[in-house]
């Protein structure tokens, strides 16, 4: 599946107001959660739009293009989505559809790696951090129900915002809150061999569009 993440845009609701043919699968809006975080959120909203398939991704943009050109200026990534862990629950969460809490982090890769060879040792990275060349891995209770990575996509012209996107799903705000104390005592900004700089988000996602049945 390929996904369309938008920062901060303008409008949130473009996906229900496309012609069916280039609606996405579905769409998230997800806000950042200001009194759970110590820090100014770098981003306040993340529009999260799915696609089958890059000729669905265009026919989409081209609508947007149509519609309002400014909705394309705004700072978006599109990527390949990897669930990692928990598939089974995102399945079951779509079909629900009921908000969710989510901790996302947002990084641009090390200087000394190409964005394939940083893409393929994201893959491996998952479930801990490293630095110095030693691993801690996350603990049970900071790992959540879902892990998801989105791995953005080949660009002309240029590299896009953030080099990796993941997501990572909760159902209450204790297990949010255990997530974040953990990376905020065993990440330093920028402490991990793999990223030049990392930013997280506290959220509460809400799928605002689904164009499919039971969804």
């Amino acid at each position: 599946m390929i996904k369309r993440i938008t920062f901060d845009p303008a409008t949130t609701d473009r996906a229900a107001e496309a012609p069916s043919d280039v609606q996405p699968v579905r769409a998230a809006v997800c806000i950042a959660l200001r009194d759970l975080t110590d820090d100014v959120p770098k981003h306040d909203t993340v529009v999260l739009e799915w696609f089958v398939d890059a000729d669905h991704l265009d026919g989409y943009e081209r609508w947007l293009a149509t519609t309002d050109a400014t909705a394309l200026d705004v700072p978006t990534i599109v990527a390949d989505e990897l669930v990692l862990r928990g598939a089974d629950w995102l399945d079951e969460r779509w079909r629900n559809r009921g908000p969710k809490l989510k901790h996302m982090a947002l990084a641009t890769r090390s200087l000394d790696l190409t964005a394939a060879e940083f893409s393929e040792r994201w893959r491996s990275h998952a479930g801990g951090v490293t630095r110095g060349g030693t691993r801690t891995p996350i603990p049970d209770d900071a790992r959540g129900f879902a892990y998801v990575q989105n791995h953005p996509r080949p660009r002309e012209g240029g590299e896009w915002a953030y080099d990796a996107v993941n997501e990572v799903y909760f159902d209450d705000v204790a297990g949010l809150e255990q997530r974040m104390a953990w990376f905020r005592d065993n990440v330093e900004p920028g402490g991990d061999e793999l990223f030049r700089a990392s930013w997280f988000l506290a959220v509460r996602e809400a799928v605002v569009f689904s164009a499919r049945e039971g969804e």
